[in-house]
């Protein structure tokens, strides 16, 4: 009985204090608490918004032969085969390799495209496939299906190539941008790959994607 009484006055002693607490360390109190809950809450935010992201971007390639900025497939296809392409593919793929090794600008190739690789590695990889590329319409084709860099190219067709045109000193912009635009579809479908022009023999002919 004693003892039941004990823990009364206790719990009433506990309450007291409660109460008697001074009103800015009880408020610190429950601002941490509140604070805990709300970097929780942020968490689960931040961990929808990248699924979100995630789904977007899945999405992109599926919606984008229905939207293409301003003008239908068809037009566009017109407007690449009636180009004269020249160096064109040249510059594009030169301003994307030297975007993807410009890791104190961005973090795509350390973060995206050879995560699971050291910088000094990833660096050394990147500078040796571009070594590699010969810049002709089959090296392209096998860069927009390469397992690492091919979606690497397409985010940087669909976020990076037009700021890198309009701040960059190239001729024929226009001539530029649909390129771009005709890159960024066949990264989307490789059957419009057709389109891209090989030379054979002397022979112009469409170009095979399965060879």
């Amino acid at each position: 009985m004693k003892d039941s009484n004990k823990q009364s006055e206790q719990s009433q002693d506990s309450s007291q204090n409660k109460l008697l607490m001074p009103e800015s360390n009880y408020t610190k109190f429950i601002s941490q608490e509140s604070n805990t809950n709300s970097l929780n809450q942020q968490d689960d935010l931040q961990n929808l918004e990248r699924r979100e992201i995630c789904k977007a971007n899945s999405q992109l390639s599926e919606s984008f032969e229905m939207q293409f900025e301003g003008y239908q497939i068809k037009d566009l296809l017109q407007k690449f085969d009636n180009l004269q392409k020249n160096n064109i593919s040249k510059n594009i793929i030169k301003a994307f390799f030297n975007y993807l090794l410009n890791i104190k600008q961005n973090d795509l190739l350390t973060d995206f495209v050879l995560k699971d690789t050291s910088i000094n590695q990833a660096l050394k990889m990147t500078k040796n496939y571009f070594k590699s590329y010969n810049f002709n319409n089959k090296s392209l084709h096998k860069l927009v299906n390469h397992p690492k860099f091919g979606k690497a190219f397409e985010y940087y067709l669909t976020f990076e190539a037009e700021i890198w045109l309009a701040e960059s000193k190239v001729q024929q912009k226009e001539t530029h941008l649909i390129y771009i635009d005709f890159l960024k579809l066949i990264c989307s479908n490789s059957d419009y790959a057709a389109y891209l022009v090989t030379y054979k023999k002397n022979k112009k002919c469409k170009y095979d994607n399965k060879i």
